[in-house]
């Protein structure tokens, strides 16, 4: 063969080649591209998006099952708005110490009772006997006067001394506790026991200066618990040198004798609201927010106000309407996913 035609064929096998290897390279990529497109995730429509000025979040029926989100309407009520003031749980070893003592002087008026009347009488039997000739002598009849006098002196002391300890009971505790003392009490046993404590509200405005039959108070923890009233104190409260009242509330695990607590007092008229409970509070930025089911599946957050609250969570006047419907389970996967949404966008 000629070197020219060698040379041509050469050339063509050559370009043969790399023909076939620019196809088989353009044809994997063209199956790449295929496979990439077939493995890739459906882009889900985005849960978080801006409508009218406000954030709102889409969660379809199913999503919200998955995610444990349960939604309640919240019903409307009246109620009186709440006014802060001073609690101290305190100490029930000076009422321990008072029941005591009442104990031990009704104990020594029944003994000096019982002696007056012995003695009183042998000097009454004596007496009788002399006046009718028997053979008493005037100095037994006298000796038993004067027993009969000193039994009666001490008997009309030992009551005397109840009832200073009594007057001192209702001055310091007030007369209700004073008669718990006095005839005994569920409530003094339960006091006893410590399963209720004694607690002393002290109101911290002009506004709260009158008993309410009922208070909310504000446990370490954040809960609440009721507390109810008893009586007003006779005295003042030294650290604010005003008027206190007495209430009792049942024992919880973080009451201890001589903690200090805020208690809300209910005053002026009644407003109407609803009960926003704990669990459909999520907290943010140091504020307290839920989230209110707007449309079908399109949940917007809503800040709550946390100045009045009650037992199942907080009283709302403003904000957030009757009727409302409110997530009260799985609020924090909102907020989440909110959050999440934000960061994102950040970073875009």
């Amino acid at each position: 063969m000629k070197p020219v035609l060698r040379i041509i064929v050469i050339s063509a096998v050559a370009l043969g080649i790399a023909g076939g290897l620019i196809w088989g390279f353009l044809a994997g990529r063209k199956e790449q591209t295929s496979e990439a497109k077939r493995e890739a995730p459906v882009q889900a429509p985005p849960r978080v998006m801006a409508e009218g000025g406000k954030t709102v979040l889409t969660f379809d029926e199913q999503t919200q099952l998955t995610n444990g989100i349960l939604v309640a309407t919240l019903a409307g009520g009246r109620r009186r708005v709440e006014t802060q003031a001073s609690g101290l749980i305190l100490q029930l070893q000076p009422l321990l110490d008072l029941k005591t003592s009442y104990n031990t002087a009704v104990m020594d008026i029944a003994k000096a009772r019982a002696a007056a009347q012995a003695s009183q009488a042998e000097y009454s039997r004596l007496l009788q006997l002399n006046q009718g000739g028997q053979n008493v002598s005037e100095k037994a009849v006298e000796t038993a006067h004067a027993a009969s006098e000193g039994d009666a002196a001490v008997f009309e002391n030992a009551e005397q001394s109840l009832a200073v300890l009594t007057s001192s009971l209702q001055l310091h505790w007030g007369a209700i506790v004073a008669s718990w003392l006095e005839q005994g009490s569920p409530q003094l046993d339960a006091l006893l026991a410590q399963r209720a404590y004694l607690l002393q509200v002290t109101a911290t405005s002009a506004s709260g200066s009158t008993a309410s039959p009922n208070a909310m108070v504000q446990l370490p923890d954040g809960a609440h618990v009721d507390a109810h009233l008893i009586s007003a104190l006779p005295q003042l409260d030294p650290r604010l040198q005003a008027p206190s009242f007495l209430y009792s509330v049942s024992a919880h695990p973080s009451l201890v004798p001589g903690i200090s607590l805020t208690v809300f007092l209910p005053s002026g008229p009644l407003h109407s609201g609803v009960i926003v409970p704990y669990s459909a509070v999520v907290w943010w930025l140091g504020h307290a927010w839920c989230y209110v089911e707007e449309q079908p599946g399109k949940f917007a957050r809503e800040e709550v106000s946390t100045s009045n609250p009650v037992s199942a969570g907080w009283f709302v006047s403003e904000g957030i309407a009757m009727g409302a419907r409110v997530v009260t389970e799985g609020a924090q996967t909102l907020l989440s996913e909110e959050l999440r949404s934000q960061l994102q966008g950040d970073q875009d």
